[in-house]
Formats: structure tokens, sequence, C-alpha cells
């Protein structure tokens, strides 16, 4: 597997770019579809493969959350190197990293989907306590609602990775409030992965000037590869397009919507 999918010879010269961010034991594969709508309205993409992952399950389990964390910023630099406007894009735990480079650098917006702001209880009590012991469990990735699609991603759960992750939403919660671009927000209906706090969380946090919220109501926690990735990839699009506009400036809201085709 590529370390990036990137098209750095198609868009024009001047192009805005987008960073994309998978999520936990997944893949870029994950984002493949939304790439796929940003190169085709002519932007630059870059989606990592973030550390820990793409290769064995062990890996994530001897990979640290500062690792992750530097390498998120790292692929911001990299195409910020090339493009003077970029924004990012993230699912799940890439949804957190998203808004860490939001924190820690200067996208023109960021689109932050069914982010990993907050594990639920269990999962992090347990991954601290049976890390030592227990290697693995059952896989977290697949939940997705449409029959026949499957996630890239490891078949088993790091326990170590997992306590790690719980760092990572840690450090982000404390970051968001110099998140400064506009953020669009969206969220499954229903998610078997996060509790709802995760995503309530950026809600409860942000400047409601500066946050649009959409729920999808036909897809589980892997919304870009579910029944509304099509809307995801519309949805962002109609977003970035807002945000070069200058609304968000303009004290003008953003307000994308489901289309019927979407809904």
């Amino acid at each position: 597997m590529p370390h990036t999918r990137d098209d750095p010879e198609r868009p024009e010269p001047g192009a805005p770019g987008v960073l994309l961010l998978h999520g936990f034991t997944s893949t870029p594969a994950s984002m493949e579809p939304v790439a796929q709508v940003l190169r085709e309205a002519g932007y630059a993409v870059e989606v990592p493969l973030l550390p820990g992952h793409g290769t064995r399950w062990e890996d994530l389990n001897a990979t640290s959350a500062g690792e992750i964390l530097r390498a998120a910023l790292a692929g911001w630099d990299r195409l910020a190197a090339r493009r003077s406007h970029v924004a990012v894009v993230g699912l799940s735990m890439g949804g957190a990293l998203a808004m860490h480079v939001a924190a820690r650098r200067a996208p023109f917006a960021a689109v932050t989907i069914n982010p990993c702001l907050r594990l639920k209880p269990l999962q992090l009590g347990f991954a601290r306590l049976a890390g030592g012991v227990l290697p693995s469990v059952a896989p977290v990735a697949g939940d997705i609602a449409k029959p026949g699609v499957v996630e890239e991603a490891y078949d088993r759960t790091p326990v170590r990775g997992v306590a790690v992750l719980g760092r990572i939403v840690a450090h982000v919660r404390r970051e968001l409030d110099l998140v400064r671009a506009p953020v669009l927000l969206l969220r499954s209906a229903t998610d078997n992965v996060l509790p709802r706090a995760s995503a309530d969380t950026l809600v409860h946090r942000m400047d409601p000037g500066n946050l649009t919220q959409v729920v999808l109501e036909r897809s589980l926690h892997v919304a870009t590869l579910d029944h509304d990735a099509d809307a995801v990839g519309r949805l962002t699009l109609e977003f970035l397009a807002a945000a070069r506009r200058g609304e968000a400036e303009a004290g003008q809201p953003m307000t994308p919507t489901l289309s019927g085709e979407d809904a």
C-alpha cells in the first residue's frame, strides 16, 4: 500500500489542497470516495497512511500518540508547501486529527466526519487494564449499513492502540478552543462505534457561528463508504466552496443540506 494517495500533477497551479485523514485501524481507502470527488473538482489531494496502520495490527500496539499526531501535521505541512490554501477532512480518529490540524495550523476549512472525541468508558477502561496482557480483541472497523461494502482495515483491534487513541482524543479535546477555521460536522444518526457524546463534544465546544452540523440518516460510523457516501462528498465540496468564497468571514451562514437524491 502506498504511504499516501496524491495526484500532484492534475490540479491547476494555484488550486487549493485538501488533506484527508483516515480512522483508527483503517487505511486511506476509507477516504477514497471523498478524495475522488475532490480530485474531480480540481483540488490537490493528499491522503497519508498514518503510523501503525496498513501493515500488521501489532504495529499499532507499538505506535505512540505523538507519532500519529505529528504525522497529521506533517501531512498538512507537505501539502501546504505546494498549495497556498489548504483544508482538512477526517473520519473518526482522522476527524479528531483534523481538529488537531485546525488547532495547530491555518486551514481555510475543516470537515470532521463522526469524529472520535470521546470513547465509550468501557473501551478506554478495558484498554488501560488489559493492554499488558491481552494484545488484541475483535475488530471495530466495518460499521457500515450498506450491504456488501467492506472497509480495508485490521481484522483485530490492538488493545494498547486503543489506549493510544484515548491519549490522542484527550490531547485534541484540550485544543478545540484554538480552532478558528469554519468547521463542518457530519454525524451519523446511528453510530455503533462511538458514543453520542463524541460528536456532542465538538458541538458544545465550538462557537455556534463557526460550526455547521448535518446528520446522516442512512449511514453508520464509516459514512464515507456507506449509503451517504455521495452526500458526504457533495456536502464537503459545498462547504469548502463556501469557505473559499469567504462566507464565514462575511457572517453568512454555510448551510449545506441533503438533497432529495441523497436523503
